[in-house]
């Protein structure tokens, strides 16, 4: 008797694999990636070949760090999306992957969530919630009421437990619902590659986005993501790679 051999898609069904963009920002991937890496199998964070203190971070938590001069390709600002398409070369396995900027952090039970809670469709991309986490007493309140009630609580109640209130998603009359770079899960089957567009990072993640149709571009619901800054966040403050926000502390 034949038996058919699974294919590499699902014998690595459950793998999850992240890739995010840091460049200036190490103070941010310092507290964010302790907390998002054990969810992952593979994070890899790229980097400018100057920026040490990135570097440092990475090889801190444990992280495989992808250094590049891309962001500056062709005499633009933050070339962003060719950055990430460095990165992308680096996964690992043919399971799910995400892309997650530097200062967002995945709730306590995101794993769970995603492969125990969640119909995932393989030629879908996936996009999520988030709220905005100002300042590190903040964050140390998010993590104290993670240990009350988890975000996911009850077996039936989703809870941001957190006091601000959910950021806007992006909806428009030409595109309808299109998932935005700051969390952009799919799976390796349907691997793109990331835009080369205007060499900022205004635009890179709509047009990596609309590379699904309208049909297969999906809010995930059963998880929310946090959005670590040190003040108030202004909408495009950090497209053109320089930052305005002061570092945290």
């Amino acid at each position: 008797m034949n038996y058919a051999l699974p294919t590499k898609f699902s014998l690595e069904s459950l793998r999850l694999e992240a890739v995010t963009v840091c460049v200036g920002f190490d103070d941010l991937l310092d507290l964010t990636l302790p907390l998002n890496h054990p969810h992952l199998d593979t994070m890899i964070v790229v980097t400018s070949h100057d920026d040490r203190r990135t570097q440092q971070v990475a090889k801190k938590h444990g992280a495989l760090c992808v250094q590049t001069d891309l962001f500056t390709k062709n005499g633009r600002h933050f070339n962003k999306g060719a950055a990430i398409n460095a990165g992308l070369g680096r996964f690992q396995y043919h399971g799910w992957r995400l892309h997650l900027d530097a200062d967002i952090i995945l709730p306590d039970n995101f794993r769970r969530m995603l492969f125990n809670h969640t119909h995932l469709d393989r030629n879908s991309i996936y996009g999520a919630d988030r709220i905005d986490v100002i300042g590190l007493d903040q964050l140390r309140q998010l993590r104290d009421q993670w240990q009350k009630s988890p975000q996911a609580a009850w077996s039936f109640l989703l809870d941001p437990v957190h006091q601000h209130p959910i950021g806007a998603r992006y909806v428009d009359t030409l595109r309808g619902y299109v998932p935005i770079g700051f969390f952009q899960l799919w799976h390796a089957s349907a691997q793109k590659d990331y835009p080369w567009s205007l060499g900022t990072a205004q635009h890179d993640d709509i047009l990596f986005a609309e590379q699904w149709p309208r049909t297969h571009r999906v809010h995930l619901p059963t998880v929310i993501t946090y959005h670590l800054c040190a003040q108030p966040p202004a909408l495009g403050e950090n497209w053109e790679g320089h930052r305005s926000q002061p570092r945290i502390g």
